[in-house]
């Protein structure tokens, strides 16, 4: 049986349109999902208020064989492709492994989509909300080491990483990535709320890239750049479900994150990017003069701060294993030596 000779560029397009009716299909849940009765509101903003008041076991289970099984799966076409292809052998068409990657996901999309109508709960049920959030943190700060050499890291400076540094992060960043998104896929119940949805969209857009390894859009900027900045939206919309008044700091702080780093690899005009400045300062100026107190304008520098600091930390734990991986190898050259 032949296939037709789908590009990835087709595969990206038909993602957007299929993210949008994912969305649909999950508001048209909300009546079915109604019937479920659910933990009140958390005063906590760290409980997932998402869960059944009463869990189900085979709610559970469902949710945590979803979430192994799919996660297998995707980590097998992975391996393959990195057995089968090399870093420079990049296509246009898809290849089997593209095909048996976006099957592998799709299934899983519908069968959580089943799952949550018929048991509600996710893998949030066993876990605390924080355990998601820091994944695709996680994810988004080895994106930032990752895309150094392309566009630097801090208004468009590269930082001098050691290449085999990157080069790591390159080779093993598809199982964290498809790690992370898949453990968030999980961990949330299919509801419509704005939050839920614009995640959900995202999540799917990650698979999808995740599918189209080693092809060449894969390597397409602006569409990696949205997979990033998807997650401003997503972070916003989230902060104002719950209600604390912490909208600012993911707002600003996920802005603050593409005016230093991710604007730089787009090729905006200066013109461009002293608009893209300009408008930050404006608003920056009327939240913290005229909505809020103008010493809570540090929560601008928090995410930053955080994703920035955790990456150092990396390339530090980097070099300590290096440095003890070398010493080793000396004193073992040097035992070697002895004998002889």
């Amino acid at each position: 049986m032949t296939f037709p000779q789908l590009k990835g560029e087709q595969i990206v397009n038909w993602s957007l349109i299929f993210s949008v009716l994912l969305a649909c299909a999950i508001i048209a849940l909300g009546g079915v999902l109604s019937q479920f009765e659910i933990i009140p509101h958390p005063e906590d903003g760290f409980v997932y208020e998402w869960q059944l008041a009463e869990p189900m076991a085979w709610g559970q289970l469902s949710a945590w064989l979803g979430f192994a099984i799919h996660q297998l799966l995707i980590w097998g076409t992975i391996a393959y492709a990195q057995n089968r292809y090399s870093k420079g052998d990049y296509a246009s068409a898809l290849r089997p492994v593209n095909r048996w990657a976006i099957g592998i996901n799709l299934l899983f999309i519908v069968l959580h989509y089943l799952q949550t109508m018929v048991f509600y709960d996710g893998i949030a049920q066993d876990l605390p909300s924080w355990t998601a959030q820091f994944a695709v943190a996680l994810m988004l700060i080895v994106i930032l080491g990752m895309e150094n050499q392309r566009r630097g890291l801090f208004f468009g400076r590269k930082v001098r990483f050691r290449r085999a540094f990157t080069d790591g992060l390159r080779r093993y960043h598809g199982y964290f990535f498809s790690f992370a998104v898949i453990y968030t896929f999980w961990f949330h119940p299919m509801i419509p709320t704005w939050g839920h949805l614009i995640g959900f969209i995202h999540v799917v857009l990650v698979m999808t890239q995740g599918s189209l390894m080693f092809l060449r859009a894969h390597l397409n900027t602006r569409w990696m750049f949205l997979l990033e900045i998807l997650v401003l939206p997503h972070a916003f919309q989230i902060a104002l479900n719950q209600g604390n008044d912490i909208w600012p700091m993911f707002f600003f702080g996920f802005a603050a994150i593409f005016l230093i780093t991710q604007m730089h690899g787009l090729g905006l005009k200066r013109w461009a990017r002293q608009a893209f400045y300009g408008s930050f300062l404006l608003l920056v100026l009327y939240v913290y003069l005229a909505l809020r107190e103008p010493y809570q304008a540090n929560e601008i520098i928090r995410i930053p701060l955080i994703e920035y600091v955790v990456l150092f930390i990396m390339y530090g734990i980097y070099l300590a294993g290096a440095w003890i991986s070398s010493r080793l190898r000396s004193l073992s050259a040097g035992e070697a030596g002895g004998a002889t």
